[in-house]
């Protein structure tokens, strides 16, 4: 496992809790940039990317993240599945950066809890007004 990457990615992983998409993109382009070349490090800028485009995507049909209703019951399940995965060696090392990946960003999910926080109704106007604009 490559705890440096873990570590650096964390700034990247709260962006999208959080879900602001430019310090996302700044940040996965820092991560980008300055990883090594390896199968591991290869599965966890994927699974990163991934992320990325599912925090910037309006369409939830096919992302998975966008689809499930989260809890801590959720989270915390999803932490011991991708974690039991991580560690498999059933899987390949980019699998494992991968799922590593998922794990760090549902321990993001489980700190963070962001399906308490209320949406400020300023934000929703905001966005409806935005909407409105598109349509």
């Amino acid at each position: 496992m490559n705890q440096s990457l873990s570590v650096a990615a964390r700034g990247f992983l709260v962006a999208v809790a959080e879900r602001r998409i430019k310090d996302c993109e700044r940040e996965f382009e820092k991560l980008r940039n300055g990883v090594e070349n390896s199968e591991w490090n290869k599965g966890y800028l994927k699974a990163l990317e991934g992320l990325l485009h599912t925090v910037k995507s309006s369409d939830n049909q096919y992302l998975y993240f966008n689809r499930i209703q989260m809890s801590e019951k959720r989270v915390r399940g999803l932490k011991e599945e991708f974690s039991r995965q991580s560690r498999d060696e059933l899987y390949d090392d980019y699998d494992r950066g991968y799922f590593a990946a998922l794990t760090d960003y549902v321990s993001i999910l489980e700190e963070f809890k962001p399906w308490t926080r209320e949406v400020p109704p300023q934000s929703v106007e905001a966005d409806a007004d935005v909407n409105s604009d598109i349509k």
